[in-house]
């Protein structure tokens, strides 16, 4: 037997599991105190090439070199992403 849910319910079951995912992340940067999944949908909607574009379009990486292999590997897994979307991977 399925149970159905209100949209109220799943919405709120949604949230918490929402929440616990952001437990689960890691930081990429500490400086700026930077999220792995935050950084990830940031660069899915906003099409960034280089660490040095980040710098400029967004405060989310600064010039603390900590993170930058690990900002830089999310950059270019987010081009693969976008390519593969647009159908040219």
């Amino acid at each position: 037997m399925r149970l159905i849910l209100s949209s109220q319910w799943q919405n709120g079951f949604n949230e918490i599991f929402r929440r616990i995912f952001r437990l689960m992340a890691e930081v990429v940067c500490l400086c700026n105190e930077v999220l792995d999944v935050d950084l990830r949908e940031y660069l899915d909607t906003h099409p960034i090439d280089s660490i040095e574009e980040l710098r400029e379009q967004a405060s989310i990486c600064n010039k603390c070199m900590q993170c930058q292999d690990l900002v830089e590997g999310e950059i270019y897994l987010a081009r693969v992403r976008r390519q593969r979307a647009a159908g040219q991977f």
